[in-house]
């Protein structure tokens, strides 16, 4: 038994078949398949509250400075390193957080406060405070991986701390000790303000001063 080519019921199949080789074709022409390294997540782009969705979305598998496994991290667990800032710029270290917490309450003591918070007021353009600045620590506000500015600092240093203050009231002081056990060494006025404190001895990431206004001739 042979085919007949002018059956109608074969012939209507051999049309639906091209009919759906061109949509198809039309499909791949206006949606071309992607290649290469698929973007980031449109939620890591908005910016979570985690610190470590913003890793850097091609990241090295390894630390560039000690070698340790980073993938997915936002700083090295061994060493410090913060993979979106420059080789050399590392988290500040528990002691010296502590160290400068001291410090800070000890410059508000000697200078009655009012000296202390018109030298903070100076400095948290460069996000610093006083005793960040005399210990080369700088606060870096993640998203932008740039020092924090005056508006971040002064939500980070007076709304962000009051609000965990009074939690830590009622809680035996515990959300002071966040650090101790934050995979990127933030306090919780951190998360809320999304920074990270970094040592900056060789004031790498200093904001440029504003070019000086040129007086009319």
């Amino acid at each position: 038994m042979t085919e007949n080519p002018h059956d109608p019921a074969e012939q209507k199949s051999a049309e639906q078949k091209k009919a759906e080789q061109k949509k198809a074709e039309q499909k791949n022409a206006e949606h071309p398949p992607r290649t290469g390294p698929r973007p980031a997540p449109r939620w890591s782009q908005r910016g979570p509250a985690s610190a470590r969705a913003y890793a850097p979305v091609a990241a090295p598998t390894v630390c560039p400075v000690c070698g340790g496994p980073v993938e997915g991290e936002l700083t090295c667990q061994f060493c410090g390193q913060v993979m979106v800032l420059p080789h050399g710029i590392h988290l500040s270290t528990v002691g010296l957080r502590f160290g400068g917490f001291l410090l800070e309450n000890l410059l508000m003591i000697c200078t009655l406060y009012i000296g202390w918070l018109i030298w903070a007021f100076l400095v948290f353009p460069r996000g610093q405070t006083p005793a960040k600045q005399l210990l080369h620590m700088r606060v870096i506000y993640i998203p932008e991986a740039r020092a924090a500015r005056w508006w971040r600092m002064f939500f980070r240093e007076f709304i962000a701390k009051g609000i965990i203050g009074l939690l830590a009231s009622v809680t035996l002081l515990i959300p002071y000790f966040w650090l101790l056990w934050d995979r990127n060494r933030q306090e919780l006025w951190d998360k809320m303000a999304t920074t990270l404190v970094i040592t900056d001895p060789e004031d790498r990431l200093r904001p440029p001063r504003p070019p000086a206004a040129s007086l009319p001739e």
